[in-house]
């Protein structure tokens, strides 16, 4: 009975009225109804979703229905869901969390007009916050929504919401029951009507509140009869049958993830036992593990009803199918109600661990990121309401389970490291992050981190976290696995395999997993409050290091080894000098918060300060980044490859420096404040590795070492983190402004940038607000805005300067050097810097120094920073610098120099009160356990054994037996167990004894043996010492063997040296052979020669200095008495002081006799380094007398000592003599080589010279190829480059005046040209032959071919070699720059794909004033070469042609002529095919060219040759027109790439070799008779063709007549048939032209003037007008009412002479600018006063030239042919045109009209000015091709369609939809507006180019893909240089990166 009801009511309103009466009387009757029709078990038959909707709608119509529900809408917040690829904005004015957004009609309906917003694509989904008061502030509100936008709405009466009620829950559980279906089989199958119920749903939820809370409603209803098994929950303590589950889910877990997870075999004892811990402890239990805990992820961690509800269910079926975006939509839509948004927040939370477990399995390509766009989708609108969200954290433990989840995550990515310590054995593993596996790589952990960021940026939940020492804990030791990731091991012989960007992995993790938490962390505690909380982070912190250090064996051991300053320790970490990490997050965790303690909350150094020995060990890593800065940039790194460099941009790099380098700065400054300076810079020279560069005296070796600049540059970097350490202030309590106006003038500094350049990099400093915020108001105090030009194509962007008079106040050069990554950012600013010191001074300057800036405040904190500047070995440090710099033993670049007195300069400025902070040792500061290292006593054995040795080597030896092996094994026992008390004496152990002792120690003891890294790179190097053998490869070898000793620990270096130099010195005093040393000290198995090349280059690997008798070993022996340098400088030191070295070099910079005091005019003359040198001297002898004595005396010691050195300018005038003679030379051996050049082509070619010989009058040539000059003659024929094209510019042509607006609908309706010459064409072609009607019609509407050319001369037999060599360079399609037949000029660069031969002779005679004498009538002053007055009597009446005159008489018997010689044309071409030179073959060739260029991209492939002739001319001679903007007086820029006259001269060389002759020879003879007897034409047909009659003459164009008979009339043409063609052809288009006007004239107006004609007063003209009026309206061809203008005026005669000249000038202009190329005639110059009709026919020849000065100049003045020859001209023309009553058959319904128009220059589409509006408009267009809205739409700029880009949709034979409408729409060439990214894209031909952005920001700049989301604005001046590269075919030579589309785009 139930299908029989549902069956009967098939109209689709009756079923719901029949249920809603049915529910009346029986209820239950309606639920067995309903459930029948939404019938989840029903496999037959599926459910009918628009039965459903209508049954909802209670039979109303849906539209109706929802209108009902949205006007009755209580919504306060909008809540609009979306998901990816959604247009929002966000406001960062009236937003409270940083996560609000707003969909696009409540932003435009808000206020948020001055407001900081930016629009952008969403990435992940999102949903509208408007009216959402916990989210953003009311002003941002639009007028819908609100707590004020509620208004009184009228009750809906309870039938409408009826069926609502009933269906709503059914629905839902259909819903549940076919997801769970889905979740029994693959995921994939989800084809069972759930999408669209769950889409039915939505849709209810998006009508209204009403409909959407009965949804809500029936989701938080509790679920019973769940038709799936419920799953097992853990609650409290984990009993047996819980954990069994728990493992097989686990099992079937670890079958989808890529890591199989696994618990300690601990943990799973314990809990299956019953005993042990609650779950929640064993998941600590996990997380506090060394490793990788791989079992985190646990399903719940909380407590759940075992009755869930449908929400509840939902969301585990969501987990199930991982999240589909219409479920996720679904749920999320339904957050406005508050009972829904905070159950499903519970429910969400208790399930965070298993959502985040998701993240772990295994995906395909692509899902794992749509996946995390889902999650955070979900995510981010829960945790934006900072109350609820921190209701679920205080009751639901919400930070715990998503800090567990995130851990949990983290150790799945783990991997072991061994750290390499050479010699510990004990060391631990540490596991840090492989940023190479998927989680890290694919960024799967970012929502996790993104939900831990939301909660944090809450300033009550960072609170909440800072206050939980266990959270904080737990984070600490995530971030254990952060620290040291990505090690780099440094290669040394073998580069790199490949780049890998592993690297960039690191710094995203760190970055947005660390450093952004941190930031959350520190902007809530600025205030004395939060001092519990910093000390609770700072205890962890240290606790963590402490942990860290551990597991990397870091010690402070006490070393064996003398050290070089004689301390008594030194800081020895196991840090391999060949790793190194950027990623020290802990590290910068500890800088962050002792910054924020000291500077924001009122705490004190000592509070904060760590124990000594964490300093230590803390330092030495920061440090070790800072030195492998200096190694990257000295290039010991360059065969890591690019990586590392990149990793070192990227720690530099401005937008992150606040968070890495900065912070690393600061912590060693904190170094620097605690620690021992001496001892910290002694630790800081050894890590650098410059022991041996401080020392004093010459090399040893003969060879100097190959690292002598590597040397310099790590001096220069050591010395500059000296200055850094002491003059930054980022964390030292700089201000924000300050902070902000630091970092814009420093990048302004290193050049001009934008202003997103400018925001992008500037740092966010964690623990502050926006620096945004004064970022506009510092920029426009510093900075001068400059426009972007556009000059020569080239595109620009508004760009800031820095404002000139900062230079001299604001440069900061140190800081500089810190933001400026490989010193190019340096160097630039000092470019800029001298530029502007030059423009100052007037003056050029040499060795400009940057100004030495004093450091700003520092924090009173901080005052123990200048400590270092009070070291005395600080003081000896810049002591020798300076020494070596003064002596010049090694070379001191000018940087070394400057840094060296800039740390003087600070040193003496220095304060002297400072006191030491006290390092407290309580629970903040725990002691680190010391480590054991190897056998700590074994390297002190060895040491005492190679010294023994030493010492008694004169000894009798050399082991002449065995040594006893039992005594061996006691000497090594003893030596290694008291290594400080037993003493080796020479009675008791003989050397072959303690030999055996060493050798047994260095062998078996250490572990790896003492030489086992050397081997290798040993072996490699004797490879290299034998004879004959290359230096460069031996210096090479040996510096890697130095680079590998320098690189192992400093006690095995220390103990390589020692047993190297003694047996060295062995050598040396023959007391043994290198043969006898190896084959006691090499191994087996090991080549001896490899270890005898070691001793052999001992001096120059361990870099060993001759010390003199009058100097010091090193800098650790100069002795300062003094902690300040004023009293330091005086103190002599090997002969000299600290100020005399000053003094020296100061006098070697200013090469001058400074024999007057320092304070003289005279010292401060020059502008380098004297000035600021002699600014310090000043300084010393102000603060001590000493000082200024000793520079008294050596002034006095300088002036009486004679200059000997050699003058400056001499020496300067000798090097410039000696370049000058070397640039004789080199141009005398290339003059040489050119004229051997010269006389071997003319052996090769004598023809061709003998030519030129003979015809010296004639022009050379030069060729680019062989640079020969030569002429150009028929045998060696000259070419040009050209570049030819298919175009169809002009076809897009519309009426002047008429814009095209994008927006506007009816610009699909405005005509063109090429829409109008097609319907004309549509028209004619079935009322007259095909040939003539394409011929006169639609050869006009197809494309073109644009010719342009470079104008530079080449042979044409060079062409041929030129291109075949260029061809051969790359065969790779993909990368090579040039494809088939193209090729770049040599010269200029310009693609060229053919060349065009020059005429040996010129084809047209050059245009001489003499030759043509006109006969001029002395009343008219009219030209008289047509009226009877220059024919002969007896011409006049024997020949009907009487009108004309002679000239054309003699014009019309030459056409006859080649008509009737067409026959003996075949003979002649015959011939000549078999006679061809080689210039006609090149003509031949290049004609080919055009064929197959323009064939290859136009659609029409049936042209002839001569289509194509003629179709280039037009076209290249239009476009020069329209380039000139159709004014022909004034000059061309790029005319000379305009190559016409020879153009036209081989095309009519090839139309000459053509067989048949053209109809236009036909129809001017047709047009002579015409006008001379009247008649109807010589040669017209007396009866009708096969194909139809002929096109007749008044429907022929006469500029294109004028272009055919040029070309193919097969006649010499001279300048005087020419005129006489353009005078006839002029007269036909002044006919046509007046038949057009006066079609326009109303039927009152034609009789008017046609009752005219008949006056006395009635001129010429006026007669002509009358005659012309009476035949149209005969024949009722006249202007309708409906088609006349309201606005139109009464016709006079000014304004139809101006409508005539307006038609009639194009065809003068066109015949001008031709007869200009053919007859080399100048150009017409502007005349004041004077018309262009005027000046026209002047240059013509048409009018005398006196005319060209009359602008009263007619129409009619110009044809100058009788009354009556004109009347029945016109007539005769009249008659010719197509009338109905003619052609009964013909599709016309009135007389068809000449198509006569006057066309503007063609343009591209008018844009709107605001981008956002065109992106909104076409969000929603479907494409004409698929039918579908695009993923990526594009819009071309040409004819407005719109197409797909990057899709398959609309592919058609492999051929993208963008590339097959370039060619249809421009012969191949293509402009696209691509609406998702704001870029123009530019097809041409076979490349793809991306142009840019017509939009630009506010400032002037580009928003490529709307990254910035800022609104766009049109920027005219791009869109007009846009419109002129199109108009002047310059895409290809202007723009120069194209790539290929491979048909595809």
């Amino acid at each position: 009975m139930v299908w029989t009801v549902l069956n009967d009511c098939d109209d689709k309103t009756t079923l719901p009225n029949y249920l809603k009466d049915l529910y009346s009387r029986e209820p239950q009757q309606v639920d067995s109804l309903l459930s029948t029709l939404i019938n989840p078990y029903d496999t037959k038959n599926a459910l009918d979703v628009e039965k459903c909707l209508w049954v909802i709608c209670g039979g109303q119509k849906p539209e109706d229905f929802t209108r009902i529900i949205k006007s009755n809408d209580r919504s306060v917040i909008c809540g609009l869901v979306w998901d990816a690829n959604f247009i929002a904005y966000r406001c960062k004015t009236c937003g409270i969390t940083p996560c609000m957004s707003l969909c696009a009609e409540c932003f435009e309906n808000g206020d948020h007009e001055g407001h900081d917003f930016n629009m952008f694509k969403s990435g992940a989904g999102g949903a509208c916050d408007c009216g959402d008061v916990e989210v953003m502030k009311p002003c941002g509100f639009c007028s819908r929504h609100g707590p004020k936008s509620a208004k009184n709405f009228r009750e809906i009466p309870d039938d409408v919401t009826l069926m609502v009620n009933l269906v709503v829950p059914k629905l839902i559980d259909f819903l549940l029951y076919k997801l769970e279906d889905a979740t029994r089989d693959k995921p994939n199958k989800m084809d069972r009507g759930d999408e669209e119920v769950a889409k039915l749903l939505l849709q209810l939820c998006e009508m209204g509140d009403i409909t959407r809370n009965v949804v809500a409603k029936g989701m938080l209803q509790v679920r019973k009869n769940s038709l799936s098994e419920s799953k097992v929950l853990f609650k409290g303590e984990a009993s047996k049958q819980s954990i069994h589950k728990y493992s097989v889910i686990r099992r079937q877990s670890s079958t989808e993830n890529s890591q199989p997870p696994s618990l300690p075999d601990s943990a799973i004892q314990n809990i299956s036992d019953g005993e042990g811990p609650p779950l929640q402890s064993v998941a600590d239990s996990i997380l506090s593990l060394p490793g990788p805990s791989k079992d985190c992820d646990l399903p719940y961690l909380g407590y759940e009803e075992e009755q869930k509800t449908v929400l509840e269910t939902l969301l585990d079926l969501l987990i199930e199918l991982k999240f589909p975006q219409y479920l996720v939509t679904l749920v999320l839509s339904m957050l406005q109600e508050t009972d829904y948004k905070q159950q499903f927040m519970e429910a969400f939370c208790s399930r965070y661990a298993k959502i985040a477990n998701l993240l772990t399995h295994r995906f395909e390509p692509d899902e794992d990121q749509k996946l995390c766009n889902r999650l955070v989708h979900a995510s981010v609108q829960l945790f934006s309401n900072e109350n609820l969200t921190f209701k679920m954290v205080q009751n639901n433990n919400l930070l715990s389970i998503i800090v567990s989840a995130l851990s949990d995550l983290i150790s799945r990515t783990l991997i072991k490291v061994d750290h390499d310590t050479e010699d510990n054995v004990n060391s631990k593993s540490l596991f840090v992050v492989n940023c190479n596996h998927d989680i890290i790589s694919h960024h799967r952990y970012w929502p996790v981190v993104s939900d831990f960021h939301n909660l944090l940026s809450h300033s009550k939940i960072a609170t909440h976290f800072l206050g939980e020492a266990a959270l904080i804990r737990r984070w600490m030791g995530i971030l254990t696995h952060f620290t040291g990731m990505n090690k780099n091991i440094r290669h040394l012989i073998v580069h790199i395999p490949y780049e890998s960007v592993v690297y960039q992995y690191a710094y995203s993790t760190e970055i947005e997993a660390s450093s952004h938490i941190m930031t959350n962390l520190l902007s809530v505690c600025t205030s004395p409050a939060e001092s519990d909380h910093i000390r609770l982070v700072l205890s962890e912190c240290v606790r963590a290091l402490r942990s860290w250090f551990r597991m990397i064996q870091v010690q402070i051991v006490k070393p064996f080894l003398e050290p070089l300053n004689g301390e008594e320790f030194t800081p020895s970490g196991p840090i391999p000098r060949h790793e190194i990490t950027f990623h020290l997050p802990l590290h910068r965790y500890l800088a962050g918060f002792i910054s924020q303690a000291i500077n924001y909350c009122g705490m004190t150094l000592e509070e904060v300060l760590p124990s000594e020995e964490v300093l230590w060990c803390v330092m030495e890593h920061v440090l070790r980044i800072q030195v492998g800065i200096g190694e990257i940039l000295s290039g010991l790194w360059v065969r890591n490859g690019y990586s590392l460099r990149s990793q070192e941009e990227f720690y530099l790099q401005g937008q992150y420096c606040n968070q890495c380098v900065d912070l690393d700065i600061f912590l060693l400054q904190v170094c620097v404040m605690a620690l021992d300076s001496d001892l910290l810079l002694t630790t800081l020279l050894q890590r650098y590795k410059l022991d041996s560069w401080f020392k004093f005296g010459d090399f040893a070796s003969s060879t100097q070492p190959a690292d002598t600049d590597v040397q310099q540059a790590l001096v220069e970097s050591m010395l500059n983190l000296i200055l850094q350490l002491v003059y930054q202030r980022m964390y030292m309590g700089l201000s924000e402004e300050r902070m902000v106006h630091l970092e814009v003038v420093t990048k302004l500094t290193m050049g001009d940038f934008t202003h997103s350049q400018l925001t992008d990099n500037l740092p966010e400093k964690p623990g502050i607000s926006e620096l945004t915020e004064l970022f506009d108001e510092v920029l426009s105090k510093v900075s001068d805005y400059k426009q972007p030009t556009n000059e020569s194509g080239q595109l620009t962007q508004g760009i800031y300067a820095l404002k000139p008079d900062l230079w001299k106040s604001e440069f900061q050069p140190l800081h500089v050097m810190l933001r400026g990554s490989y010193k190019r950012g340096y160097q630039l600013a000092m470019d800029k810097y001298k530029g502007w010191y030059q423009s100052q001074n007037k003056t050029k300057v040499q060795g400009l120094w940057p100004p030495f800036r004093t450091p700003l405040a520092l924090n009173p904190q901080c005052k123990p920073l200048y400590r270092i500047l009070h070291s005395r070995t600080l003081h000896a440090m810049l002591f020798t610098v300076l020494y070596k710099a003064m002596r010049e033993t090694e070379t001191v670049n000018d940087n070394m120099i400057y840094l060296t007195f800039y740390l003087i300069d600070l040193c003496v400025d220095a304060p002297e009160d400072i006191t030491t902070p006290v390092l407290e040792r309580g629970s903040l500061k725990p002691d680190i356990t010391v480590a054991e290292q190897e056998d700590g006593t074994v390297p002190q054995a060895i040491v005492k054994c190679i010294l023994f040795l030493q010492e008694h080597r004169h000894l009798p030896t050399l082991y002449k037996g065995k040594a006893v092996e039992q005594r061996v094994q006691e000497l090594c026992r003893k030596l290694i167990s008291s290594p400080h008390t037993f003493i080796i004496k020479p009675d008791q152990y003989t050397l072959q004894d303690v030999t055996e002792a060493l050798l047994l120690m260095c062998n078996s003891r250490l572990q790896p043996p003492l030489f086992a890294r050397l081997y290798n790179a040993a072996k490699q190097l004797s490879l290299t010492t034998g004879i004959g053998t290359a230096m460069y490869d031996k210096k090479t070898h040996m510096y890697h063997i130095q680079q590998v000793l320098e690189q192992l620990p400093p006690h095995r270096y220390k103990m390589i040296n020692l047993l190297i130099y003694y047996l060295s010195t062995l050598v040396k005093e023959e007391l043994a052979t290198l043969d006898q040393i190896c084959a006691v000290y090499v191994p087996e198995g090991v080549d001896p020669t490899a270890f005898s090349s070691i001793i052999r280059c001992y001096d120059w690997i361990f870099r060993v200095r001759k010390r003199h008798s009058d100097t010091l070993e090193s800098m650790f022996d100069i002795k300062y008495k003094s902690d300040r340098i004023v009293k330091n400088a005086y103190q002599c030191v090997m002969g000299t002081s600290l100020v005399q070295c000053m003094y020296e070099i100061r006098k070697k910079l200013a090469q001058i006799d400074f024999s007057q005091s320092p304070g003289s005019s005279n010292a401060y003359t020059t502008h380098n380094g004297v000035s600021a040198i002699s600014k310090i001297l000043d300084k010393l002898s102000e603060r001590d007398q000493n000082n200024a004595k000793l520079l008294r005396s050596l002034e006095r010691a300088d002036a009486s000592t004679p200059d000997r050195s050699t003058s400056p300018c001499s020496t300067s005038e000798a090097k410039r003599k000696r370049a000058k003679e070397r640039q004789a030379k080199l141009l005398q051996q290339f003059a040489s080589k050119q004229r051997i050049f010269e006389a071997q082509m003319e052996a090769e070619n004598p023809i061709s010279f003998v030519e030129e010989e003979t015809n010296e009058a004639k022009p050379t040539y030069s060729c680019i190829i062989c640079s020969i000059d030569s002429v150009n003659t028929e045998m060696r024929p000259i070419a040009t480059f050209v570049l030819c094209q298919p175009a169809s510019l002009l076809l897009h042509c519309t009426a002047p005046d008429t814009e095209r607006a994008i927006m506007d609908d009816r610009f699909e309706d405005i005509p063109t040209l090429h829409s109008t010459l097609h319907d004309h064409y549509t028209t004619l072609k079935m009322l007259f032959s095909s040939g003539s009607t394409w011929q006169g019609i639609g050869q006009r509407a197809q494309p073109g071919l644009h010719v342009q050319s470079c104008c530079h001369y080449l042979h044409v037999e060079c062409y041929k070699t030129y291109s075949d060599s260029q061809r051969s360079r790359s065969t790779d399609p993909l990368h090579n720059p040039l494809k088939g037949k193209e090729l770049s000029c040599p010269t200029c660069r310009r693609l060229s794909n053919t060349v065009l031969p020059l005429p040996p002779e010129p084809f047209f005679k050059p245009y001489s004033p003499t030759e043509l004498k006109i006969p001029v009538s002395p009343a008219t002053q009219i030209p008289l070469p047509f009226t009877h007055s220059c024919l002969d009597k007896s011409y006049q009446s024997s020949n009907p042609i009487n009108c004309l005159g002679c000239s054309s008489h003699k014009l019309h018997n030459k056409i006859k002529q080649v008509i009737q010689q067409a026959p003996i044309d075949l003979v002649n071409a015959t011939i000549l095919k078999a006679t061809k030179t080689p210039y006609y073959n090149s003509v031949e060739q290049f004609v080919n060219s055009l064929e197959d260029y323009y064939k290859k991209y136009v659609e029409q492939k049936t042209l002839s040759q001569q289509d194509i002739l003629i179709l280039s001319l037009h076209t290249t001679l239009q476009c020069e027109l329209i380039e000139r903007n159709n004014n022909l007086t004034t000059d061309l820029e790029c005319s000379r790439k305009y190559c016409t006259g020879r153009l036209i001269s081989v095309l009519a060389t090839q139309s000459n070799m053509l067989i048949e002759c053209h109809s236009s020879n036909e129809l001017l003879l047709e047009l002579i008779h015409m006008l001379n007897s009247g008649g109807p034409g010589v040669g017209a047909p007396s009866k009708q063709p096969a194909g139809g009659p002929k096109l007749p003459l008044v429907l022929q164009e006469p500029s294109w007549l004028l272009l055919k008979f040029v070309l193919f009339s097969k006649l010499q043409i001279d300048w005087e048939n020419f005129v006489i063609v353009v005078r006839l052809l002029f007269t036909l288009q002044s006919m046509r032209a007046l038949h057009s006007v006066v079609a326009k004239f109303s039927h009152d107006e034609q009789l008017a003037w046609n009752y005219k004609k008949n006056s006395s007063e009635c001129d010429d003209f006026q007669a002509l007008l009358g005659v012309t009026c009476g035949e149209l309206s005969r024949l009722g061809i006249h202007a309708t009412v409906g088609e006349m203008d309201i606005t139109s005026y009464v016709w006079s005669l000014q304004s139809i002479e101006a409508n005539l000249q307006a038609l009639c000038v194009p065809l003068l202009r066109e015949a001008v600018l031709l007869g200009h190329h053919m007859y080399e005639k100048p150009l017409p110059a502007s005349t004041p006063g004077s018309s262009e009709l005027a000046h026209l026919a002047a240059w013509l020849d048409l009018v005398p030239s006196s005319s060209n000065s009359s602008s009263s100049l007619t129409t009619a003045k110009v044809l100058n042919l009788p009354r009556d020859v004109l009347l029945k001209f016109s007539c005769d023309l009249v008659s010719q045109l197509p009338l109905p009553r003619d052609m009964p058959h013909s599709p016309l319904t009135e007389p068809l009209m000449p198509l006569v128009m006057n066309w503007g220059r063609p343009r591209l589409l008018t844009l709107p000015r605001l981008y956002g509006k065109l992106y909104l408009h076409y969000r929603h267009v479907k494409c004409k091709v698929c039918r579908g809205v695009p993923h990526d739409p594009a819009l071309c700029l040409v004819c407005g369609q719109l197409v797909c880009v990057r899709s398959q949709c609309c592919q058609w034979l492999n051929t993208g939809e963008c590339t097959k409408h370039a060619q249809k729409c421009g012969a191949g060439t293509a402009i696209y507006l691509v609406i998702m990214s704001s870029t123009v894209v530019i097809i041409r031909g076979e490349r793809v180019y991306l142009w840019g952005s017509v939009y630009l920001d506010q400032h002037d700049e580009e928003d490529i893909d709307l990254k910035r989301g800022k609104p766009l604005y049109l920027s005219q001046t791009r869109y007009n240089c846009l419109n002129q590269q199109w108009i002047s075919h310059s895409f290809d030579h202007t723009l120069k990166r194209w790539g290929w589309h491979q048909q595809q785009f």
